[in-house]
């Protein structure tokens, strides 16, 4: 509905209707000026928007806006525009008659006796790169369809579900959907509408898509359940994966969550039998796994991205005529410039961050708030032309290659090819009709893909993030490392992979190179738990933002005084206040309060006491305060 408020239109839900004016007699009423369409909300997903405000302490408005499929203004006009839908008797079509291997039937058996008990059910599957994930999640998606149920299907990224789409609309034709962020809002509300009214088997999307109104949901699948994109890190701080995980539970179906590097949280709930655990440990067909082999860095001169051994493995890949993916995972040209002369760096006036040098357009960008300035041949404070150029990203790592191995036909995905939004698409797509020898990118190529004739995949540096202040830090470099090396021998020729690193004896990168998951989680499990850190106990964060540094500092002690003792109460440890690591960013300078607990419940109350606190005279008026839930990353 759309009402005056304040001297202008606002929009607002209604959610419940009230027997009783619980206003005070005499208070000023105002007409509705529109009803913009009802109803809007299934009774299930109020509960599920309900639970989404309460549990990441939210307001519910914001919620109940992220889960519609774009503004309001027109919804009533298209909600009365009715599409047609397919043929609701299409069958699964199979034109290469896959056969299941024993841990893909042992897999669908699951789901199957999941579906006939009924309740709800969270099954974890853990599969090794290749081993035929995507062929369950079609079976099951099938099985419930054939009870007359529809299926939801989560992907971490808009680039990785193309794939995923294409396989199921292979299967089932017109009756799958998409929900993401990159289609335009028209597309986004038609196939909402569809959802709605069942015109849909499927539904594919990102995070947001787990809002799709799906009147006969049956089953919820989230692949690549460990990807940290799952956890939106701005404005509404939901997780996409424990949503999903929720909206099953309430509705009582299963729920199916894949990966190949499952995140240590869903380990340990299959540790402690809350998730059951079914395991794909080989590939399809037996095939083996890529060789994986760590080219020390130490030992290269020549400062070169790439190493003498994967140039050589680069080149007798051109010379069989088959493809090579090379993974780094950081964009444009070099992220350091520096006079050799007077020590001058580029920075960037708004973020606490130094500009990365791109060279299409040449300009120094900030990657945070995408300010830009020319990049000069010279020193703009001594004219001294020596600049000294370090951390290279994909530009640099693009270049380099092609002047090494010139004959080499090269394509390159990361975000800045991705601001076209069809780009992605069509990258990988020439990609795949072999239009290309190399595909090079970032962790946008890194998991999920398949492509046959890859037979080379090359790390050029896998110490980018292992070294960052986040206790997750190695987690995420184990699980990328192993994902992309996955994507080399998918087909009939077996795989390579070759990765560079200057850390060979880091845990990370040693657990990685064995493709020994277990070895790995139980050190970082046992490291976890002496830290005091997840799956072992819970975290929530509160963020104070605000223009003045010393205003910030003094609210965040102030916030840190106010809730100690709610938290003494709840048995919650608070660190901090401490500067975040980029303690400004774009023009905010930023400061944080950690909280720890092994109760979510009490967690929660400590966090919505400092929003309390925030709502109060006590907050300076140009500080913000937020909480972030189980942050996926605490820096």
């Amino acid at each position: 509905m759309q009402a005056p408020f304040r001297g202008r239109p606002r929009r607002g839900f209604v959610v419940e209707l009230s027997r009783e004016n619980p206003l005070p007699e005499g208070a000023s009423v105002h007409d509705l000026a529109a009803v913009l369409g009802s109803p809007l909300f299934s009774p299930h997903l109020l509960s599920l928007t309900r639970w989404i405000a309460d549990y990441y302490l939210a307001p519910w408005g914001e919620v109940l806006s992220a889960a519609l499929p774009g503004g309001l203004e027109g919804f009533a006009a298209s909600r009365a525009r009715r599409a047609a839908a397919a043929d609701p008797t299409t069958r699964l079509a199979l034109p290469d008659r896959v056969t299941l291997t024993g841990g893909q039937r042992e897999a669908l058996r699951g789901v199957e006796r999941a579906l006939e008990r009924g309740g709800f059910s969270p099954l974890l599957l853990h599969g090794v790169t290749a081993s035929g994930k995507t062929e369950v999640y079609l079976r099951a998606a099938d099985r419930v369809r054939g009870r007359g149920g529809q299926a939801l299907v989560l992907v971490p990224e808009v680039a990785l579900g193309s794939q995923l789409v294409c396989e199921f609309r292979r299967r089932f034709g017109t009756r799958v959907g998409v929900l993401h962020s990159y289609l335009s809002v028209g597309e986004r509300r038609r196939n909402w509408e569809l959802a709605r009214r069942g015109a849909l088997d499927v539904v594919v999307g990102a995070r947001s898509a787990v809002f799709a109104p799906l009147p006969r949901l049956g089953l919820v699948v989230v692949d690549e359940e460990h990807e940290p994109s799952y956890k939106q890190s701005e404005m509404l701080r939901y997780h996409g994966r424990d949503t999903a995980v929720r909206r099953a539970q309430m509705l009582g179906i299963p729920v199916l969550l894949g990966s190949a590097t499952p995140s240590l949280e869903s380990l340990a709930n299959a540790a402690r039998g809350k998730y059951a655990r079914i395991v794909l440990p080989e590939r399809v067909d037996r095939r083996p796994l890529p060789a994986l082999r760590v080219v020390d860095l130490r030992r290269e001169g020549g400062g070169s991205l790439l190493s003498r051994p994967l140039l050589a493995a680069l080149d007798a890949r051109l010379t069989r005529g088959e493809q090579s993916l090379l993974f780094l995972n950081r964009r444009g040209h070099s992220h350091h410039t520096q006079c050799r002369a007077c020590g001058w760096v580029p920075g960037c006036p708004h973020c606490d961050i130094a500009l990365t040098l791109h060279v299409s357009p040449r300009e120094w960008r900030c990657h945070y708030c995408d300010h830009r300035e020319p990049a000069t041949a010279q020193c703009p404070q001594c004219q001294a032309a020596l600049l000294r150029l370090s951390g290279a990203g994909t530009q640099r790592a693009e270049r380099e290659l092609m002047a090494a191995l010139p004959q080499a036909r090269v394509l390159r995905l990361d975000t800045d090819v991705a601001r076209d939004r069809e780009a992605p698409a069509q990258v990988l797509s020439r990609f795949a009709r072999g239009e290309a020898d190399v595909l090079l990118g970032t962790q946008m190529i890194a998991k999920g893909l398949d492509f046959p004739r890859v037979t080379l995949v090359g790390v050029l540096d896998a110490d980018v993030a292992l070294h960052l202040p986040d206790f997750r830090a190695a987690e995420r470099t184990f699980q990328l490392l192993v994902q992309v090396a996955g994507r080399a021998g998918r087909g009939r020729k077996p795989g390579e992979v070759l990765v560079q690193t200057c850390s060979p004896e880091h845990p990370a990168i040693t657990a990685a190179s064995r493709y020994d998951a277990a070895g790995f989680a139980e050190r970082e499990l046992a490291e976890r738990r002496e830290a005091d850190y997840p799956p072992f106990t819970r975290l929530a964060t509160l963020l104070l933002t605000g223009a003045d540094p010393d205003q910030v500092e003094r609210a965040a002690e102030a916030l840190a005084e106010a809730i100690r003792p709610e938290a003494e109460a709840q048995s919650v440890r608070v660190l901090g206040p401490a500067p975040q690591a980029l303690a400004r960013l774009r023009g905010k300078h930023r400061w944080h309060l950690l909280l720890k607990g092994g109760n979510a419940p009490r967690l929660r109350a400590v966090a919505a006491r400092g929003l309390e606190w925030a709502e109060s005279k006590a907050r300076p008026a140009a500080v913000r305060v937020v909480a972030d839930v189980d942050p996926v990353e605490v820096l």
